[in-house]
C-alpha cells in the first residue's frame, strides 16, 4: 500500500521543517522528491518501497541529478536573449 510510510516524519533538509513522508513521495509533482533515498533510509527500506510503487523509468526520473545551477543560469539567459530576438524581429516586421 503506497501509503503504508505516510504519516512518518522527519525534518526536511530543503524546506527546514518537519514534514511526513506522504509530502516528500509526492512532493516533485507527483513523484517523489529526490532527496527520498537520503532522509528516509534509515527509517524504513524507502528503496524497495520506490521499485515496488514505481516504474524504473520513473525512478530515473526521480534520482536523475540536477544540473548545476551555473548551468541552468546560461540556459535560461540564452533562452530569453532568445526570445528577446524574436520578438526584435516580429517587431520589425510589423513596423515595416
Amino acid at each position: 500500500m503506497i501509503s503504508e510510510y505516510d504519516n512518518f516524519e522527519r525534518r526536511c533538509p530543503l524546506l527546514g521543517h518537519e514534514v511526513k513522508f506522504q509530502y516528500c513521495r509526492s512532493a516533485n509533482l507527483g513523484l517523489p522528491c529526490k532527496k527520498i533515498l537520503n532522509c528516509w533510509f534509515e527509517r524504513f527500506p524507502v528503496e524497495n518501497f520506490l521499485r515496488n510503487h514505481f516504474s524504473k523509468e520513473k525512478i530515473e526520473t526521480i534520482l536523475k541529478p540536477q544540473k548545476p545551477k551555473l548551468v541552468s543560469l546560461v540556459e535560461l539567459i540564452k533562452q530569453a536573449q532568445t526570445s528577446i530576438e524574436k520578438n526584435n524581429l516580429k517587431s520589425e516586421k510589423i513596423t515595416t
